[in-house]
């Protein structure tokens, strides 16, 4: 039997349940890594202050190509199972059906499951970031933290929007990632050329976070209605309207200056010198969205974006 056959046997005979009961019965996993994450964050910046940037340039290169290739295969597993649900039954069956009826076995369980656990090796987008002396943005390591913390939570609820979550994750992060490939390992041609696929990449993120945000309140919707027959959580609802609401407003305000703001790319009036959108220090209730989220690494060159969103260090 061949490894593709062997794997397809797998995914035909998972079970999610066992998996599910892992994470009601380990919390403590994902705040034990968001705390050490954050730890690195803000401490590991100081003890790399007066040494030299490690070349990573092209493990970094490889490991964007892998998450999108990874990402890319698993919108292939779940979209289609979605598609053909909402298809059948209607879109407000999704956000209520009891997943354990619908997809968290078979090939779609198994990829949602991998979606799950994929959050705690998406953290090291950042220590390569650290290691490099790039700069980590606010944007960076907020959504990194969160998202783990909400997708643990959400996972063991088993939620009935879950799998319209994942899908949208992994199809957006399939072109984010491929776009990071570009600009991290390429020539200088072929990165200014991928570079044009920003506003685009930044677009996706957006549409992402608003679809998010709508699944989440009609779910909230539709569990005030049915009840118990909604299978869905309060509190996470609530966690995730919150976190939708704010990755939409930070991505926004991002996209904003960048684009469309005065001396941005796409905006008008009179800019300096070879000054673009994304040099500029876009800001939000005093936080800046743009510059250097941990306070570290202000003076170094920074090409790779920090956060899944196109962005540049701001020049020199």
């Amino acid at each position: 039997m061949s490894p593709w056959s062997r794997f397809n046997e797998f995914e035909q005979a998972y079970v999610g349940l066992p998996w599910i009961e892992f994470c009601r019965a380990h919390a403590e996993i994902p705040v034990f890594a968001v705390s050490a994450y954050l730890i690195c964050v803000f401490s590991l910046p100081k003890f790399l202050e007066k040494r030299k940037p490690i070349a990573l340039k092209k493990t970094f290169a490889a490991w964007n190509l892998a998450l999108s290739l990874f990402s890319a295969f698993g919108a292939t597993r779940t979209f289609p199972h979605l598609a053909r649900k909402v298809r059948s039954e209607g879109i407000d069956i999704t956000l209520c059906q009891d997943p354990q009826t619908w997809y968290s076995g078979g090939p779609v369980g198994l990829w949602m499951a991998l979606f799950i656990f994929s959050k705690f090796p998406e953290l090291a987008d950042t220590l390569f970031l650290v290691l490099q002396k790039k700069r980590i943005i606010f944007l960076a390591w907020f959504h990194h933290a969160t998202v783990l913390l909400y997708c643990w939570h959400a996972f063991h609820n088993t939620i009935g929007t879950g799998l319209w979550f994942a899908t949208m994750n992994y199809a957006v992060h399939a072109v984010m990632y491929f776009y990071y490939f570009l600009v991290s390992g390429s020539g200088k041609k072929t990165r200014a050329v991928a570079k044009k696929m920003a506003p685009v990449v930044t677009f996706l993120q957006i549409a992402q976070m608003a679809a998010g945000a709508a699944v989440t309140a009609r779910s909230g919707f539709l569990k005030s209605s049915l009840g118990p027959a909604c299978h869905t959580d309060p509190t996470n609802i609530k966690l995730g309207l919150a976190m939708y609401s704010a990755y939409l407003v930070l991505f926004t305000a991002l996209f904003w200056d960048k684009y469309f703001a005065v001396g941005g790319n796409g905006g008008t009036g009179k800019k300096e010198k070879e000054q673009t959108g994304a040099d500029k220090t876009a800001t939000l209730c005093g936080v800046a969205l743009t510059e250097d989220g941990a306070g570290f690494f202000r003076q170094t060159e920074a090409d790779e974006p920090g956060v899944d969103a196109p962005a540049r260090k701001k020049r020199q």
